[in-house]
Parts: C-alpha cells; sequence; structure tokens
C-alpha cells in the first residue's frame, strides 16, 4: 500500500513558505503534551490556596450510584448518591482554621459557643487577641470538638463572605441565621434554614456528601467501576486498628487516662485515607451534618456521621450514624467543610487558545521547531500580522 511521503524528513526538502501555515505533526503533538501536562497542572491548582484557609479534596464521579450495602438501622441505604462535584475539607476544621473565627465574633453575636475541645486556651477577659494558640508546636492542627451546628453554619457564612470582620459577615451566605430557633408543643423542632443557600460557597456537607467522601470508591470494582465500602474509611473493609500514630489507624476506641488522645493533630493518621483523599473520618470528632435526620413523628435532628475519639470499635461503619440538634455541644462533636468546585473557564479558554496557536500562527522565516514550541506552550501569541491565512 502506498503512503504519503513526508516531505518535511526529506533532505532535499523546501523551507516552509513565508506566511503559510505548515504543520510539523511531531511539533503539534509535542505542544499538546505539554498543554495536556499543563491542564492537568493547572486546574488543581485553582483550589490551592483556597482564600477560606482550608485544603480541600474534589469528590467527582458524579450520577454514581446510592448506597446498597448492609444498613442494620435501615437509614443509610439509597444515599450517598450525588449528582455533582463538589469539595470537603481534607480534615476536620483545625484549631488554627478556627482561631479567627472566634476571636472575632465571641460575644458579638448570638449562637456562637466556645469549643469544649482545642488547640487554643482563653487569655482573659480584655486580652487581645482573647484566644491564643497553646505551646504545643502542632497545636495548630488539634481537632475543635463541641461547636453546635449554628455556630458552625455561621463559620461557614464567614468563610462565604470572605472573612470579613463585620457582624453581617456571620449573619447570612450560606445560612439564614434569623430562622435559628425552636416551634412545636415541647419546643423541640427547629426552624433553622434545612439547606444552604444554592450559591452558597461553602457549607456543613450533606449526608449524602459527606458519605460518599468517605466511603463511595470510583475504582471499586476496577478502573472506572465504582461501588461502596462499608466497614472502613481507607478504601476497605478490613476493621481498623486503634492506637495512637505510628501504631494504630485511627484516633478512636482508646483512651490512654491523661487525655493526650484530644491532642493527636488531625491528619496524623495519612494512611487512614479515602479513595478520594479525606482523612480523619474515623476517630477524633463526629462531624455534624446538614441532612436533616427525622424518625417517624419525634423531634427532627441533625445528622451525625463517623466515629470519635474514645468511641466504640467498629464505630467507623457505614450505618454508624447519630443525629443532634442545632444547638447543643458536646465533647465528641466537631465538623468538616464542603465547598463548591472553583470555576475552571478561564483558565480552560486561555490553554486551549494558546493550544491552537502552533496552527494558527504565521511561521516567519528563521522560526526554529524549538521557538514555535515555546510560543505555543507560552501563549506569547503570533506575530508578524497575527493569525490567519497567509498569502
Amino acid at each position: 500500500m502506498l503512503t504519503k511521503p513526508n516531505l518535511r524528513d526529506h533532505p532535499n526538502a523546501p523551507p516552509p513558505p513565508v506566511g503559510r501555515y505548515w504543520y510539523d505533526g511531531a511539533l503539534a503533538r509535542s505542544c499538546a503534551a505539554v498543554v495536556a501536562v499543563s491542564l492537568c497542572l493547572a486546574f488543581p491548582a485553582l483550589a490551592q490556596p483556597d482564600p477560606s484557609g482550608i485544603e480541600f479534596i474534589t469528590v467527582r464521579a458524579p450520577g454514581n450510584v446510592g448506597y446498597s450495602g448492609p444498613d442494620i438501622n435501615n437509614i443509610v441505604t439509597g444515599r450517598g448518591a450525588v449528582s455533582y462535584e463538589y469539595r470537603l475539607g481534607k480534615t476536620e476544621v483545625t484549631t488554627g482554621q478556627w482561631l479567627e473565627f472566634y476571636n472575632l465574633f465571641y460575644l458579638r453575636v448570638p449562637h456562637v459557643n466556645m469549643p469544649v475541645r482545642w488547640g487554643a486556651f482563653d487569655r482573659g477577659v480584655g486580652q487581645t487577641p482573647r484566644f491564643a494558640l497553646g505551646g504545643a508546636p502542632d497545636s495548630a492542627l488539634f481537632p475543635v470538638s463541641g461547636p453546635t451546628w449554628r455556630t458552625a453554619a455561621m463559620f461557614c457564612n464567614w468563610l462565604h463572605n470572605d472573612k470579613r470582620t463585620d457582624i453581617d459577615a456571620v449573619m447570612n451566605g450560606a445560612y439564614d441565621v434569623s430562622t435559628f430557633g425552636y416551634t412545636g408543643p415541647q419546643g423541640n423542632v427547629f426552624t433553622d434554614q434545612r439547606a444552604h443557600n444554592p450559591d452558597a460557597r461553602y457549607w456543613i456537607p450533606t449526608l449524602d456528601e459527606w458519605l460518599k467522601g468517605a466511603y463511595y470508591d470510583p475504582n471499586y470494582g476496577g478502573q472506572n467501576v465504582g461501588g461502596w465500602w462499608w466497614n472502613g474509611v481507607n478504601g476497605s473493609n478490613t476493621p481498623l486498628v486503634y492506637g495512637p500514630p505510628g501504631f494504630g489507624q485511627a484516633n478512636a476506641a482508646f483512651d490512654f487516662g491523661d487525655d493526650s488522645h484530644f491532642r493527636i493533630p488531625l491528619g496524623a493518621y495519612p494512611g487512614t485515607v479515602s479513595p478520594w483523599g479525606m482523612l480523619d473520618a474515623a476517630g477524633a470528632t463526629s462531624e455534624l451534618l446538614e441532612s436533616v435526620l427525622q424518625q417517624g413523628v419525634g423531634a427532627p435532628y441533625r445528622f451525625l456521621a463517623g466515629s470519635h475519639w474514645g468511641n466504640w470499635a467498629g464505630g467507623e461503619a457505614i450505618y454508624n450514624v447519630g443525629g443532634e440538634f442545632p444547638s447543643i455541644p458536646d465533647l465528641n462533636y466537631g465538623f468538616r467543610i464542603a465547598a463548591a468546585v472553583p470555576s475552571s473557564g478561564p483558565v480552560m479558554a486561555m490553554m486551549l487558545w494558546s493550544a491552537t496557536l502552533l496552527l494558527r500562527r504565521r511561521r516567519a522565516p528563521g522560526d526554529s521547531d524549538e521557538a514555535l514550541l515555546e510560543a505555543c506552550c507560552s501563549g506569547s501569541g503570533c506575530r508578524d500580522g497575527g493569525c490567519g491565512p497567509g498569502g
């Protein structure tokens, strides 16, 4: 079979005509490869660093199936199906991330309660700042336990409003604080806004978002064959080993008696990680969620998920969820942040524009392949009259 010769490879090939397109397949492939790598590097970087100061992981595979495995409490079957991409904090919210918020708003607004356990201490009335990090080298990474759901919601408002210092910054954004209250014959039916505002940038994760981030594996059955783990939050159904870092896999189901388990920093168990990169779903604190737990005619609660320090062994099984009123603090409760995936439109447009320069720019006399490749991949644009057909 006859093939068309590659005239550029012929030793006597003439130089490309000035001002006309010349397609170099190898060079185009090289440029495309560089652009592809640039795209891979650019898009994760869009969220790093995030203005919130929180490190996020991205949960993809929109449209995944809901959970259908063991469910002894008959609560989580069918849950965990999410139709969109979103982000979750890699860890629960840390002391360092809470500190600025508490120093700004404690005692200035209602619903902002003191933590039960964290890595900071109260310096006393009249001190500026009121709260400061403790002396431990990693105190900024200590978990924050005891914020109520309402305090957590106001923290989300503050992040949504770019950490402004005025009181309005915590009153709305993700959740309307004016809805916070109770009603009903026994005064135990909360009136708080059930779900975050549609345009919220940060919010408390829903039950579905949290379950998917902790237990759903997009490659459970092979490449791109998704499925659910249920007995662990580390891409496995093998029970975790409990103990301090270096000996165990989670800060749960053990207690030294000197409270040192409260001072284990978040992220100290890097091997216990979900398929998406989520840490600390087992141990430290159980996590407050946005979704409402309503069973029968009883009062509604906000969901809780994940095991906590001192918890019973096996508490991180997917069906071990609970609930709490939005105004009640507890030593064992904390939370992590959910967030929208930043738009990549402008970066995508720029990169695609750069990728097309090779085929659309005029090639001037003396242009080397290296110069053309550099122009393509740097987005330096066309020269000598711009892009378009030459004559």
